[in-house]
């Protein structure tokens, strides 16, 4: 009698688990209209996602381009493309700030250490668009970047000793 809920309770979660990919599989990804401040965001994290970084660069104002070379920015890009791999993106909400627009983005990551260990963080990004050359561009550095390549630590500038002049003897007469 045991045996057969051992069974039952096995084709119970093999089919919940079958149901459960069907229906991840068959989520699709939400396109955003042509010309608005998602679609950038959106064409930023594809293009990032599939290493196309120059498309990625071009969505950057020129006030960031001008601070910050393709290659400084991407170069020593290590490993971000694999955050996208288990994650998951989804559009919170949008904002108009004066001439800024603010996205806001869910970005939810997975990660599983076993059949028995997954989880999940979930945390809101915020990126910051301006209107260009009538194009939606990035007024700030977007995730994943946050920078113009790594973060660079600034060195503590040098003391400056300033030399004190000697003082000067007094001559009677």
């Amino acid at each position: 009698m045991g045996k057969y809920w051992i069974i039952g309770g096995a084709a119970a979660l093999a089919l919940l688990l079958v149901a459960s990919v069907i229906v991840a599989l068959s989520e699709s990804e939400e396109t955003f209209a042509a010309g608005t401040p998602e679609m950038a965001v959106q064409s930023f994290i594809k293009a990032f996602e599939d290493e196309d970084f120059q498309a990625s660069y071009e969505l950057l104002s020129n006030g960031l381009k001008d601070r910050c070379t393709v290659d400084q920015m991407f170069g020593w890009q290590g490993g971000f493309n694999d955050r996208f791999r288990d994650s998951r993106i989804t559009l919170e909400d949008t904002t108009v700030v004066a001439s800024t627009t603010v996205v806001a983005v869910r970005i939810t990551e997975f990660r599983n250490g076993g059949p028995f260990d997954t989880s999940e963080s979930s945390y809101v990004q915020r990126y910051t668009l301006r209107q260009e050359e009538g194009q939606w561009r990035f007024s700030q550095f977007p995730w994943p970047m946050f920078n113009c390549g790594p973060i660079k630590i600034p060195a503590p500038a040098p003391a400056v000793v300033e030399p004190t002049p000697a003082p000067t003897p007094q001559v009677k007469q």
